[in-house]
């Protein structure tokens, strides 16, 4: 037979033998201490073994061990002298337990049961409740001993080895599975006394022959659980089972502390371990359950930590009546100081910047007041004098029947970004500055300093705009330098730019705020007149003609002007095109002059 097929043959048969076997040992102890089948079984732990694997194992492979443990269930009654019909009615109950329980809980949980969840607990106890119930009508029914009585027994037997021994069963495996081990050598040996005292309690108590002290086992119970959580419960429940279970069967002096008759001091003794049960298991779960939490809140803490110190963000709480300051880790860390205790309020609002005092505790007295949210930024001083920048967000904090509330908040360290922006700030305002100079740069003519002809002929456009929306006079001047190139044949070029600059800097002199003077090209020059008639451009513009004609001396010089008032419809080219003809008019009069368009 091929190596795979021998591998896949054995992981086949030997799980389901396995149960088979420890079934049948289960069961055959149990006989062999209450004394055969005509004894009474305080507890039956094969049933909680056989709900233990269906719980652990797939409803694929749940089968397998099904057959195993009815096949093993059916030898161990024969064995213990049951005929053969009683025998396989006892193993259809005793199986059909097992089943009915575990599909219950399949059916209720989506997940793994867990005995350190209270709610998983109920639906366990449930569950084990009604699977037992199940055996114990299918048991009544399969004996010619039909009596309330043994229904009972017969419950409270199988419902007590499923609520102890099926914890016991699928913690232990889980640790194994998990691990690979039971667990640390300090936790088994801290285990192994804790269970040796349950034992050592139990056997003084059920050994002796006067009044039972059935108070100090419980007590060794509960102190098992509070140590050991569920493992603690069931362990500690079935070592009392054991040796209780041993005394009432075995020990002849103690053979009287339960009462007189076998059945009735086995339901005392059932009744006494399911009480026991009660008392510790949901003890444990939820010790197990608070266990959990706090080791969850450990590992949110540490990774909000993280977080925080990742973000440079740290969190407080103010008690408002009693000014008590409570600081995250982090909040030691932007303030400058080690993480012992923070200081007292007054403390910490000094550790801000003297300037940003008064922000503080305006934001903060505000916030009470109005019991509302606040957000401010403010700099705080470091012990060491470095200035840091931080933002603080809060709110209230949970308000108290009594009135009394508290603030909670954040506070970020925020000098990175503060310094960023102030970075990209002055980067944008060396941007616009330069920006503003490249366009003067580009709309300023380099020789005179006034308008260049971009930026004349713009503002005319613009001026046009304005004229026509707000229903206001335009008008426009164009002049140019008499005889010119006389000028630069005669003094040099050098004499003639600055007869340029001279005639700009008069023009610009003699007009008023709003109106604006260019140079458009060579010697010619544009003035733009807003809100102007042409009788007051007239006025305006004789008052130019006049200042240039008397700056300077070497050489002296004139101009012509051309004056043009802007008609309804007309477009700033027309209006410059009728000044420009005005000029010539004004050039053929004999220069030194000016002319209005008509």
């Amino acid at each position: 037979m091929p190596t795979h097929r021998v591998r896949h043959f054995l992981r086949f048969i030997l799980p389901p033998t396995a149960t088979g076997i420890v079934y049948f040992l289960a069961a055959t102890i149990t006989f062999g201490l209450v004394g055969g089948s005509d004894g009474v079984a305080i507890l039956w732990p094969a049933s909680g073994i056989l709900l233990a694997i269906l719980l652990s194992s797939g409803w694929g492979r749940a089968y397998r061990h099904v057959i195993a443990a009815a096949a093993a269930s059916l030898a161990a009654n024969v064995l213990a002298g049951n005929s053969l019909g009683i025998s396989f009615g006892f193993t259809v109950a005793n199986i059909s337990e097992s089943i009915a329980a575990a599909w219950f809980l399949r059916q209720q949980l989506i997940r793994r049961l867990s005995f350190s969840e209270p709610s998983d607990l109920v639906w366990f106890c449930l569950a084990a409740t009604t699977g037992s119930a199940l055996s114990a009508t299918i048991a009544v029914a399969a004996t010619p001993i039909s009596s309330i009585d043994f229904w009972f027994s017969w419950f409270s037997t199988d419902l007590l080895g499923i609520l102890i021994v099926t914890p016991l069963a699928m913690i232990g495996a889980n640790a194994i599975r998990s691990e690979g081990r039971i667990g640390q050598a300090s936790v088994v040996l801290e285990g192994l006394l804790i269970f040796a005292l349950v034992a050592i309690v139990s056997w003084l108590v059920f050994s002796q022959t006067g009044a039972p002290i059935l108070f100090l086992p419980m007590l060794s119970v509960l102190i098992s659980a509070s140590r050991l959580g569920p493992t603690g419960a069931a362990g500690g429940v079935l070592i009392v089972a054991g040796l209780s279970t041993f005394t009432f069967n075995v020990w002849s002096p103690a053979q009287n502390l339960f009462g007189i008759g076998p059945l009735a001091k086995s339901i005392y003794l059932q009744f006494y371990l399911l009480t026991l049960f009660a008392a510790a298991l949901p003890i444990a779960a939820l010790l197990g359950s608070r266990k959990k939490v706090v080791t969850q809140l450990a590992e949110e803490k540490r990774l909000l930590e993280l977080a925080e110190e990742a973000a440079n963000l740290g969190h407080w709480r103010l008690d408002v009546r009693t000014s008590k300051i409570v600081w995250s880790r982090e909040v030691f860390n932007i303030f400058g100081l080690d993480d012992s205790a923070p200081p007292p309020l007054e403390g910490a609002i000094n550790a801000y910047h003297p300037d940003d005092r008064k922000i503080v505790t305006n934001h903060i007295d505000h916030a009470i007041e109005n019991r509302c949210d606040f957000d401010f930024t403010a700099r705080i001083v470091r012990p060491n004098g470095e200035i840091r920048h931080v933002r603080s967000r809060g709110e209230i904090d949970k308000i108290e029947s009594d009135g009394s509330f508290g603030l909670f908040g954040i506070v970020q360290d925020i000098t990175i970004q503060v310094s960023h922006a102030a970075a990209i700030e002055k980067a944008r305002n060396r941007a616009e500055e330069a920006a503003r100079q490249a366009q003067t740069i580009a709309e300023t003519d380099q020789l005179t300093g006034i308008a260049n002809r971009r930026r004349t002929t713009s503002e005319l456009v613009q001026a046009v705009l304005a004229a026509r929306r707000e229903d206001r006079s335009l008008a426009v001047a164009v002049f140019d330098v008499d005889h010119f190139k006389r000028v630069n044949d005669t003094y040099g070029h050098h004499a003639g730019d600055e007869v340029l600059k001279r005639v700009a800097n008069a023009a610009a002199k003699a007009l008023r705020v709003d109106d604006m003077v260019g140079r458009f090209g060579g010697e010619e020059f544009v003035i733009i007149l807003p809100d102007t008639t042409a009788q007051t451009a007239i006025l305006i513009a004789e008052r130019v003609r006049s200042s240039i004609a008397m700056s300077g001396s070497t050489p002296r010089v004139t101009v012509s002007m051309g004056i043009a008032e802007l008609a309804e419809g007309e477009t700033g080219e027309s209006l410059l095109r009728r000044a420009d003809e005005a000029l010539y008019v004004a050039k053929r009069a004999g220069r030194n002059t000016l002319r209005s368009a008509t």
